[in-house]
Parts: structure tokens; sequence; C-alpha cells
């Protein structure tokens, strides 16, 4: 009979303690010499007809290793099922040297499945964006789609820039360059819209009436709130060549444009543009107002997760990170280093986010089995066809796909944290803001 004690340790880690009574360790010995006896030749006998006594001096560091090996295994085994626990990845045991004639002792230290402790979660107050769309946004919504199908007239040496040119321009900062210096600083390239900005301190305000080849010092002043943060708070002095000026030519907007861009008429056009703005800032205003509750629901409720579980989920976050610039480093001080980042807080960032992902995760599957969520088998059929339409295959080849892979848990999983969503959304005590702007909305949603 073992004797087992058990210690919970941070991050869902356990520490069993076992004493393996001598009589199991005798046993233990005797299987281990007993194989050994027939199986290894001994010079002067043969094979399997060497004394026990010869074997067991011969082979006792062999026996004690494979001995120690075999009762950390098994014993293991057998006090995770008396204390009913399901270990994830491998113990590490802690142990002296193993005695025939006495009791072996050892500890394993392992990690289980994580657990979470939910507070409130029904009732969570929440404010929830709301923006009037009007008359203006719509226009400029279909705006920007004729300028997508715009053409480009250059204008000629001499023509200033005019609010809605397309300028092509050579740009360098200077105040932070001494005077003898200048000349080394190199220009910059860009291409902008003269007047397009909502934002006073952005070049292209300050650029109309310039003509092709002209050159001129502007001074910004960026406000203190500018992004990104190292031009915050700066007055900074640019030094401008105007290279190229184009004028936006957009098409007509006329029945024969909406039928391009896949509408019967103008009034169609019109109002689908409506209604995918007001569907954009509902599902925005909505999603952000979830995102409140559920920030609310994590900091309210405990969370035990293994550190294996949180360091799986930092390298995932870390390759999405390279594949995202385009550079690959297995090293993340270098890669932190290249992007311009200290190491320590590049690291202690992933590891926030990692472990906030997985709070996520945990307290919405947990919301699901407590209220018995269920999957809804026609909102699976429509996740399957919505990624058969993005892959131009059928619903049929994308299930067989799936079943090959094993991977409708992964769907149903991510469909289950979207009923918990919904759930919570439902239950909350949801107040409207006072309507903004459509421009107001997307201010606020940057911050």
């Amino acid at each position: 009979m073992l004797n087992i004690s058990e210690k919970k340790l941070e991050n869902a880690t356990i520490e069993l303690r076992i004493d393996v009574p001598v009589e199991k360790v005798e046993s233990a010995y005797t299987a281990v010499f007993d194989k050994l006896k027939n199986t290894v030749k001994i010079d002067g006998f043969r094979k399997g007809r060497a004394p026990l006594h010869i074997v067991e001096n011969r082979f006792k560091k062999e026996a004690d290793k494979e001995v120690a090996e075999n009762l950390l295994t098994n014993t293991f085994i057998e006090a995770i099922q008396e204390k009913h626990l399901r270990p994830i990845g491998l113990p590490r045991y802690e142990f002296d040297v193993v005695f025939r004639d006495k009791p072996f002792t050892f500890k394993a230290i392992f990690e289980i499945s994580p657990t979470v402790e939910l507070g409130r979660y029904k009732g969570i107050a929440a404010e929830e964006a709301v923006c009037t769309i009007t008359d203006a946004d719509v226009e400029a919504e279909i705006d920007a789609v004729r300028e997508r199908y715009a053409k480009i007239n250059k204008k000629d040496d001499g023509a200033a820039v005019q609010n809605g040119d397309l300028v092509r321009l050579k740009v360098k900062r200077i105040d932070d360059v001494e005077q003898a210096d200048l000349d080394k600083v190199e220009f910059k390239e860009y291409s902008i819209v003269a007047g397009k900005s909502k934002d006073e301190s952005a070049l292209d305000k300050h650029i109309t009436g310039m003509i092709i080849n002209e050159e001129r010092n502007i001074d910004i002043k960026y406000p203190k709130s500018y992004y990104p943060d190292d031009l915050a708070g700066q007055k900074v002095t640019y030094h401008v060549v105007i290279s190229e000026i184009g004028e936006i030519v957009l098409p007509e907007l006329n029945e024969e444009f909406a039928k391009k861009v896949g509408y019967e008429s103008i009034e169609e056009f019109t109002a689908k543009t409506r209604e995918q703005l007001e569907k954009y800032v509902t599902g925005r205003a909505r999603g952000d107002a979830k995102g409140e509750i559920l920030k609310e629901i994590v900091e309210e409720s405990r969370f035990d997760i293994p550190e294996t579980m949180i360091a799986n989920e930092m390298n995932e976050l870390f390759l999405k990170a390279q594949e995202s610039i385009g550079y690959r480093s297995d090293d993340m001080e270098k890669f932190a280093a290249a992007v311009g980042q200290d190491p320590e807080v590049f690291r202690n960032d992933l590891r926030e986010r990692a472990a906030r992902m997985i709070k996520t995760s945990l307290a919405l599957m947990e919301i699901a089995r407590k209220e018995e969520l269920k999957i809804d088998e026609n909102r699976f059929k429509e996740v399957i066809e919505t990624i058969a339409k993005n892959n131009n295959k059928t619903a049929a080849e994308i299930e067989k796909i799936v079943a090959e892979n094993d991977s409708r848990h992964n769907i149903e999983s991510e469909l289950l944290l979207d009923s918990a969503m919904e759930f919570i959304y439902k239950n909350a005590k949801i107040k409207g803001r006072k309507p903004v702007s459509l421009d107001e909305f997307l201010k606020n949603r940057g911050k």
C-alpha cells in the first residue's frame, strides 16, 4: 500500500510525495534480477543458468537503475489513479538512491489541467457606443469606392498642389540634425493625397499651393496624444520637395458605375452602402461592449494555469509576430532587438497577452459548461460553408478535410466560445452612450 501526500503548488502544479513500502521494492528487484538471469550471458555459464547471487553482484548498478525507473513509473501511475489526478505532460521526479532493503521515497512534480473559479458573470454593466450614419457618411464611403477606380492625370510643371491631388514628394527631418550634416540625411519618398487627412498635424495639410520641384521647410507641432508615441508632443521640421502632382479624376456616379461594382442601380448601391456602414458600426460597438463585459468577468474570476500552457501560447504569439513582419528568428531577444523593442518588455508583453487569452477562453468555456450551452448544428454547417466558399471548395470537401484532420472539435470549441460570449452579452446590463458621428466613433475606437 502506497503512502501518498499531495501538495498544491502555484500555476496548476501538484507535488506528490510517494512512499513505496520495502515489500514493493523487494518485489521490483526480484522481477528485474529474474529477467536479467534469463537474458544476460556470464562467462562460465550457459545463458540463463548462472546462479542468482552472481547475477545480483555483477549487475547491481544496472538493477538499481531499472528498479528506480520501474518504481517511479508504476507507482506514479498508481498514485494519480488513487488521487484522481490527470497530469498534462510528464512529471519531474526528485529521489535519492534506491536500496533493496529499505522503503523508497520520491517526489513527483507535474502540471494538471487549468482551473477557473468564476466570479459574477450575469448582470454586468457595460456601455455601448451609438453611432448615427448620415447621408454624408454614405457619400464619403461611395467616394472611397470611386477612388479605387479613379484615373490620375499628371499636372504640368508650374501647376500648384490643390486639395484632393495625389502628390509624390520627398521628405527628410532636419530639426534634429546639425547644419553641417543636413546633406547627409537621406530623403524618403511618399505619395499622399493633399488635404485628405482629418488630422491638422498631418503633412498633407501643409503642401497646398506648392509646385513641382519646389522645396520648403515645414514646421509641425504634434499633439501629446499623437501616435506613434515617439513624435507625440514634439515640434518637428521637415524639408519637403514636390516631385509630382496628379489630379485624381473620379468616375461618374451613374447606373453604369453602380453595375460595375456589383449593384443594379445607384439606389441599391446607396442603400447597401448605408446598410454595410450600419452593420459595421453596430458590430464594432457590440464587440467593444462584449470586450468590456468579458474583461470584468476575467478580473473577478480566479485562475490556476500551468506554466507550460502559457509558454505554448507565448510561442504561438511569437510565431505570429514573426509572420506579421516577415522576419524569422528562433531567438526572442534578437527578434525584439530587430523590431526596436526591449527584449524584457517584449517577453513580458507576450506573456501578459498569452495569459489574458487563456483566461478569456477558460472563463467562456466554464460559463458554457455551467449554463449547459450547446453547439447549434446549423451554425456548424454555416461555418463549413463559409470555409468552403473562401477556399473555392465544396462543403463536402471541407467536411472531409475536417474529418481527416480530426479538427471538428476545434471548430465546435470556437462556436461554443461564441455562444458563451452571446450569453454574457444578453445577460448584461447594456446602456447606450450618447450618439456620435462616424468620425468620432472611429476616433474613439482608436484610443
